[in-house]
């Protein structure tokens, strides 16, 4: 029996991850003010020497590091730690962090609380800070947070930001829920499909407990295959949860359209059309 509400966090680390800002990430988990958590980081493939220096630094008791040889993608690699910390029997909540965000200090603390008083929510996200290469605030990403109405609005809007996320360790337990590891992007908006087919809330805190990271190659990252995973995944979802509409359909297909346009046009939309 678990009496404090232990908190694990689940990060992947691939090659083209910056040095600077993955000890930024870490850094704002160790400084956590809720004290009571692990970090489990699957590393995806080869990575640079001073990386693997940094994370082989990183107090065992703190951090459980495991390399891969292989370049499998995140859904495979954020799998891997779940089933980790699910066998351990030691954790309540299961917490997503990628290694180039910034989490508050007061993240799992507020995050905890919440899902302390709220048992009936599964998934729970924050309001963000888009920063950018120097950590210059860009935007400030406001969430919805009433399930049903995220419910409604899944089509047009992703219901969570997902390195904020902070799940229950029942939604992988008990109800089986995992990514989708043939996906090597949009794995997360599966997820989120599948946890509200379940009858499962997802809801946000609104209080801006992450900075995420906006850097130089974040549009170029979104090109072809991105686009054609978020048409697919719209998709899913309205078969998933009966909601197909001539609203939804054209929202899906105008975003398919976006996604393919040049570059500058998808930073002009991202910026002014949200």
């Amino acid at each position: 029996m678990i009496n404090i509400p232990n908190v694990a966090v689940a990060m992947s680390v691939y090659k083209s991850d910056k040095l600077s800002y993955l000890i930024e990430a870490i850094n704002s988990i160790l400084e956590q003010e809720y004290e009571v958590f692990h970090i489990y980081i699957e590393v995806d493939g080869a990575i640079s020497s001073d990386v693997k220096s940094y994370l082989n630094s990183l107090n065992p008791e703190t951090a459980t590091i495991t390399y891969h040889r292989e370049n499998k993608g995140l859904a495979t690699r954020l799998n891997q730690a779940i089933d980790k910390i699910i066998q351990s029997g030691q954790f309540s909540y299961i917490a997503r962090m990628d290694s180039d965000d910034i989490s508050d200090s007061s993240r799992f603390r507020e995050q905890v609380d919440f899902l302390s008083k709220n048992q009936d929510v599964y998934v729970l996200g924050t309001d963000i800070i888009e920063i950018d290469n120097d950590n210059n605030p860009i935007y400030y990403k406001h969430m919805e947070s009433d399930s049903d109405k995220i419910k409604y609005n899944i089509i047009k809007k992703c219901p969570v930001n997902h390195p904020s996320v902070m799940f229950r360790v029942d939604l992988f337990d008990n109800f089986k829920l995992r990514y989708q590891d043939n996906l090597m992007n949009t794995q997360d908006y599966y997820l989120w499909v599948d946890v509200i087919n379940k009858g499962l809330k997802i809801s946000n805190l609104n209080i801006p407990l992450l900075k995420f990271r906006i850097d130089e190659n974040f549009h170029n990252r979104r090109g072809f295959k991105k686009a054609i995973n978020e048409f697919n995944s719209r998709i899913y979802a309205m078969n998933k949860l009966s909601i197909f509409s001539f609203s939804n359909i054209l929202h899906t297909i105008l975003l398919l359209s976006l996604r393919l346009s040049p570059e500058p046009i998808k930073k002009f939309a991202y910026r002014y059309m949200r």
